[in-house]
């Protein structure tokens, strides 16, 4: 099958845009969250080794705590899965603590910043959904190079997302068609995003909006990608439920308001797990899948339980965590009950660079558009 695969030349970052900074499959929260989790010394004295490989899982444990300590700011996921990935680590990794410090792209990114003018150095790790920020970060030189273990049990076309070992894959955010099957078959439902746009569809679609939520953004530059502008003017032309976040699709489609939309598999099979009449449509001609980047920041205070971290990202246990609040996991051998691996769909993920540039440019034909 085809598939849009990542430049493997070197990014080159510009101004951050907030792609998908205020959204998130599950959970949205304005406000800034954290939580410590387990037990160990918050501090990082005495001599820790550095330079440790990172198949030697045993000297990079015992140098992660000596430091003790772990602080990762993720905007992807919600502050109860952060919470669990971080009670996972602390529990394979005894006497290392765990801070997790969830919020929007823009919010964070924000927070990062202000801290690093003000010469304080707290976070060890920065997860997005918003591709430009972990560019801006790697042309700013504000990330430690770092290839985790384990980077072979990734799904192969997204294995190597930065070739010079700056950021990782830390997640996957599948875009696809999601339908409530008490108001629409799944014969008649469409079965591609090029249907999606046929007439008989009028009134009875649901979307967030590309000019404020980064995930509709992504989905609506690679619409025009693939298919022109035009795509979406007729899209527009079907009257469709009009909100602002991802986030909102699904409860439209729960509420009946609408029959179907472009939303993630997470939300549709959280609300299918509850018993609502709701399921995934793997469109034809590709489920949109946004790439969210992780990666350890120069100044990290804990380098090595950073590190220690990245390679557990790698593992069977993060992405067994993840599963569980149903999300796509990154690990090739593990599944998420209900959906389909990435290997066996198609999928269309546009280039770093590409999503840098042409946001912006998307966002403000949008908002022409579609008002909103």
């Amino acid at each position: 099958m085809n598939h849009h695969i990542f430049s493997r030349r070197k990014f080159v970052g510009t101004a951050a845009t907030t792609l998908i900074g205020t959204f998130i499959l599950k959970g949205c929260q304005t406000n800034t969250q954290q939580t410590a989790i387990g037990e160990g010394d918050t501090s990082s004295d005495g001599d820790v080794p550095t330079g440790i490989s990172a198949n030697d899982e045993e000297a990079l444990y015992e140098a992660a705590k000596q430091e003790g300590k772990l602080v990762w700011y993720a905007v992807y996921f919600n502050q109860e899965i952060v919470d669990e990935i971080g009670k996972a680590f602390t529990q394979k990794y005894p006497g290392i603590s765990f801070e997790g410090t969830r919020n929007t792209a823009s919010n964070l990114f924000q927070k990062l910043n202000q801290e690093a003018q003000a010469g304080l150095n707290i976070a060890d790790i920065y997860a997005t959904t918003d591709f430009s920020q972990m560019l801006q970060l790697k042309e700013e030189q504000k990330l430690q190079q770092y290839e985790p273990a384990g980077k072979e049990n990734i799904v192969e076309k997204y294995r190597n997302l930065d070739p010079d070992n700056y950021y990782q894959v830390g997640a996957f955010l599948p875009i696809i068609i999601g339908y409530n099957s008490e108001l629409i078959s799944l014969e008649e439902a469409p079965s591609s995003w090029q249907e999606l746009t046929n007439a008989k569809y009028q009134d009875k679609i649901a979307t967030g909006s590309g000019a404020a939520s980064g995930q509709v953004g992504t989905w609506a530059l690679s619409m025009e990608q693939k298919y022109g502008w035009d795509y979406l003017v007729n899209f527009n032309q079907l009257n469709p439920k009009l909100s602002r976040s991802i986030n909102d699709v699904v409860p439209a489609l729960v509420a009946k308001e609408r029959a179907l939309g472009a939303t993630t598999v997470g939300q549709v099979l959280t609300r299918k797990s509850l018993g609502d009449p709701l399921d995934v449509i793997y469109p034809e001609d590709g489920a949109i899948v946004v790439v969210a980047p992780i990666a350890i920041l120069k100044e990290a205070p804990h380098p090595n339980a950073a590190k220690l971290f990245l390679n557990f990202l790698n593992s069977r246990e993060y992405s067994e965590v993840i599963t569980k609040y149903f999300e796509q996991p990154i690990h090739q051998e593990v599944e998420l009950p209900g959906a389909k691996s990435l290997a066996e769909v198609n999928t269309y993920t546009p280039q770093p660079e590409t999503i840098s540039a042409d946001i912006p440019k998307v966002k403000e034909k949008w908002r022409e558009e579609f008002g909103a």
